[in-house]
């Protein structure tokens, strides 16, 4: 994963971070914090949601910085660069990532006022999931900054993270310990991360880092108890699905989180049907979507036993809302959660 992408002498005007790893986002995004701002937040301005206001955007983009060169706006999850979602198209995109941003103009009209009217003191960065690149504001945006894509990396890439970030810690690590560690956690920069942390922790003086510490500090994959859970849902057994969740719950996962996973486990669904249907095998569609065989072979047993495509969308659509609440405060996150999965497995 590359780091250190930018120094004060290199800032572009705009940028945009486009992908679906969300670590990459953040750590660019704070790279870019730290440079321009120094810390001094009264020259930092963050917007985030597909409700977000673009005239409130603009007045921010406007303003002058305080006793500094540049000022930083950043815009995150506006959904102001997705493809619109036609019949016929063949970029195809998720129900929550079509926004109102879409459905009006006026939004898209402000998005350009600003990107014509961009002045050279302001830093603005955008964090988004999908872009298309016919939008004529993308093409605006490259015109005048970067776009960095923010992919998933693959095995090998994780695997050397890890084994620099044991070395920076001042321990020792054999491959197949890495390997062990990810394959019970996954590839999630932000997962491995945390996991990472607590296995350091938990080694202690010893400058070695073994198996069992990673058995002893890591649960199994969070994706194989989420597809347990949706295989309860599948079947109907609120009992089951509750006590999945309570037992995620019991391991420190966050409500929010756990309804990120369940989310990225649906889009997953309405991903591979979609390219089943067009005729990609189940090793095409994990290369294409960066998923492992199994996690395809998963969804496609998922979606020929519990689940049809009808159902899927509107899941999806019901997660959205629901988090939206939660963030809202118009709901806990807890019990949130949990009303959420109730209403699925009836």
């Amino acid at each position: 994963m590359a780091t250190g992408l930018f120094s004060k002498e290199n800032i572009a005007n705009v940028y945009l971070f486009v992908g679906e790893e969300n670590y990459k986002k953040r750590l660019y995004r704070e790279q870019l914090r730290k440079i321009i701002t120094a810390g001094n937040d009264m020259n930092y301005s963050y917007f985030e949601g597909k409700g977000i206001d673009f005239g409130k955007v603009y007045d921010s983009v406007v303003t002058l910085p305080f006793f500094s060169e540049k000022r930083m706006v950043v815009v995150e999850n506006s959904g102001a660069f997705a493809a619109k979602k036609k019949g016929g198209d063949s970029e195809e995109v998720s129900a929550e990532e079509s926004s109102s941003v879409e459905s009006g103009g006026k939004n898209d009209q402000l998005l350009e006022k600003i990107l014509t009217e961009l002045p050279e003191t302001t830093c603005l960065v955008f964090l988004e999931n999908s872009a298309a690149k016919n939008k004529r504001v993308y093409k605006m945006l490259t015109a005048k900054g970067s776009v960095i894509e923010c992919n998933p990396d693959t095995e090998a890439e994780v695997i050397k993270w890890l084994a620099k970030g044991f070395a920076q810690a001042g321990k020792k690590v054999r491959q197949s310990t890495i390997q062990l560690l990810i394959d019970r956690v996954g590839l999630d920069y932000d997962r491995l991360r945390q996991e990472y942390e607590k296995i350091v922790s938990y080694s202690g003086d010893r400058s070695e880092i073994c198996d069992d510490d990673v058995l002893a500090v890591t649960m199994a994959d969070i994706e194989s108890k989420i597809f347990d859970m949706l295989s309860a849902m599948g079947q109907k057994d609120v009992k089951k699905v509750l006590e999945k969740y309570y037992d995620l719950l019991s391991n420190h996962e966050h409500p929010l989180y756990i309804l990120a996973m369940i989310r990225i486990q649906f889009r997953t669904f309405l991903q591979t049907a979609e390219l089943r249907n067009k005729g990609y095998t189940t090793s095409e569609v994990a290369r294409m979507l960066k998923k492992r065989d199994f996690v395809i072979a998963n969804a496609e047993k998922y979606l020929k036993g519990y689940f049809k495509m009808k159902d899927v969308r509107n899941i999806l659509e019901e997660i959205s809302e629901t988090d939206k609440k939660m963030k809202n405060g118009e709901m806990g996150e807890q019990t949130g959660v949990e009303m959420l999965l109730i209403k699925f497995s009836m």
